[in-house]
């Protein structure tokens, strides 16, 4: 098999420093679930990830001894190998994954109480996670740099989309997270292909995957660059709302395939998805004698095998961490989810499916500092998406909104009212339209939030164990003032992006008024089968007040007293 060069990100793979718990304090400013919007509400309301799976899949895997990963006794969850069958395989534990498992679902509690504080707490400290590794060899001079075959990497996220394969008493995860990226901005490698054909395959199964750190003169590359996942890019500064300026962004490239080996358009679409905390964090070290820190000779000295249980990496930042605060923030939402949309399974299967929490994800996004989807003065869009930040920053309270507040699902998959807030999964036919009416007029300026994805038609063969280039349809989505006779008559917002399986718009005012949403399909960019004729998409929206001047004073001074109650 074909040998790939991957990468874990490389603003994380400098060791930065180590600190001992017993000796000192943590230099680094970041705690992992502090700087993520509404991470307490999901928290302390007992929503955990306790009823989910998290996958995490990259070069190594993930070493669960660290103090990092101690479970409270009633706590039944926890952390289990998977070992890739693939030839070659190395299966072998990897600091970098123990830093992203720390993300995922350090638990914080050691020596019988909570005793590493909130500051060892993971975004689901309850979840359990499964961790396989894909490297067939580790780099002896660059650390963090690996190889694969496609019979490695394949294998493992066909177990792991599937469910097949993996330990005994492990289902099928609900979210997969993948640190790491190797190249392919047209996303048309073998593995790139397969992977793509395994999320739309199984779509209960959300792929987060890291931008990549090689900042605006880098494309983001694969499996980032791939159709059917949620691509993170990393924030930093004081609110976390600034851009890193490592985080990989641009424009990646769209194939066409045809004859002659079909045809690719260089830097068309817009990769990232979303953004989210990725910079100095403190995480749990592994010190051990494997993966790519017992390869590299530079760093033979930092090697303690056993490695003590103690130790943290300081300082670290990149796409790498950015990306598990989203998939571990999309188990928060899926273990809610389990629980309120218990007694309706219809909405719980469409509240599952990725294209809905993605779509959730990004209409409660917060903007981040200059960001530009090229909208026109017209609000059209032929772009979607920040090309670093996509929809914005992370923000789990206006997801929780999105998610669980206002419309969820709306009877029919024809349309319909719709309240300010909410989601729908429908099918939408070839040549057909779509509305959804607000169910009552805007009383005030409102700011409007509004995301559509959808899958690109790529197919994976269980048989040949190869995924293939379908189809690729083109959605547009619109907004519309209606009249007094509920007429859709002055469109006032478009995303139409040709390239792009999102569509998003940011709307920042909106005057009181009637206003309605459009889904259209319009055609096909290409179809190899002259057979797809509908497509399934997930929908979502957040119209949210624009406070007075008068109330945003008001509103801060009450922000203020908040603050000084909880200090």
């Amino acid at each position: 098999m074909p040998m790939a060069v991957g990468q874990t990100d490389p603003r994380s793979l400098v060791i930065a420093g180590h600190y001992n718990v017993d000796s000192g304090h943590f230099d680094s400013s970041s705690v992992i679930n502090f700087a993520v919007e509404g991470w307490d509400l999901f928290y302390f309301s007992g929503f955990r990830g306790g009823s989910t799976v998290i996958g995490n899949i990259e070069a190594g895997t993930i070493w669960s001894g660290h103090e990092a990963f101690v479970r409270a006794p009633e706590v039944t969850t926890g952390f289990t190998t998977y070992v890739n069958p693939a030839a070659g395989s190395l299966n072998e534990m990897d600091f970098h994954a123990t830093m992203v498992g720390h993300v995922l679902a350090g638990s914080g509690y050691s020596n019988g109480i909570l005793d590493n504080t909130i500051y060892g707490v993971g975004m689901a400290p309850d979840a359990a996670v499964i961790s396989g590794g894909i490297a067939v060899d580790f780099s002896a001079t660059q650390l963090g740099s690996f190889s694969t075959t496609e019979a490695s990497v394949v294998t493992a996220y066909k177990a792991f989309f599937q469910g097949t394969g993996l330990p005994a008493g492990v289902a099928r995860p609900d979210v997969i997270n993948s640190s790491w990226g190797s190249g392919d901005p047209s996303a048309t490698s073998v593995e790139a292909l397969a992977i793509d054909g395994l999320a739309r395959q199984n779509a209960s199964v959300a792929l987060v995957v890291s931008a990549g750190n090689g900042g605006s003169a880098a494309a983001v590359s694969y499996p980032g660059s791939c159709y059917n996942n949620i691509a993170v890019g990393s924030l930093g500064g004081s609110s976390f709302l600034q851009p890193s300026d490592f985080s990989s962004s641009g424009m990646v490239d769209f194939f066409i395939p045809g004859p002659n080996g079909g045809t690719t358009l260089t830097g068309v679409r817009a990769a990232v998805d979303i953004a989210a905390p990725g910079e100095e964090f403190f995480l749990a070290a592994y010190f051990g004698n494997s993966g790519s820190l017992g390869a590299s000779v530079p760093y033979a000295g930092a090697v303690q095998d056993p490695s003590p249980t103690t130790q943290y990496f300081v300082n670290e930042s990149g796409t790498s961490f950015a990306s598990p605060i989203v998939a571990g923030g999309i188990s928060l939402l899926k273990d809610a989810a389990k629980t309120i949309f218990a007694g309706n399974p219809g909405v719980l299967t469409q509240a599952l499916d990725t294209r809905v929490i993605k779509s959730v994800l990004m209409a409660g996004a917060t903007k981040t500092i200059g960001w530009n989807n090229a909208q026109n003065a017209m609000n059209v869009t032929t772009q979607a998406l920040d090309l670093k930040t996509g929809a914005g920053a992370l923000n789990l309270i206006a997801a929780e909104q999105v998610y669980f507040e206002g419309t969820r699902g709306v009877p029919g998959g024809a349309g319909g009212m719709i309240a300010s807030a909410g989601w729908d999964s429908a099918t939408i036919h070839l040549g057909n339209t779509l509305e959804y009416r607000f169910d009552a007029a805007f009383t005030q300026e409102m700011a409007l939030t509004v995301a559509l994805n959808w899958f690109a038609v790529r197919n994976f063969d269980d048989l040949t164990q190869t995924g293939s280039d379908v189809a690729f349809s083109n959605l547009d989505l619109q907004v519309w003032s209606i009249d007094g006779g509920g007429q859709f008559t002055v469109m006032v917002g478009e995303s139409m992006t040709t390239y792009n399986n999102a569509e998003f718009l940011r709307l920042d005012s909106l005057a009181a008024g009637q206003y309605g949403l459009r889904v259209l399909f319009n055609g096909m960019v290409y179809d190899t089968t002259n057979a797809v004729s509908a497509e399934q998409y997930g929908l979502a929206w957040l119209a949210s007040p624009i406070p007075e001047p008068g109330a945003l004073f008001l509103l801060v001074g009450a922000l203020c007293l908040g603050l000084r109650r909880r200090r």
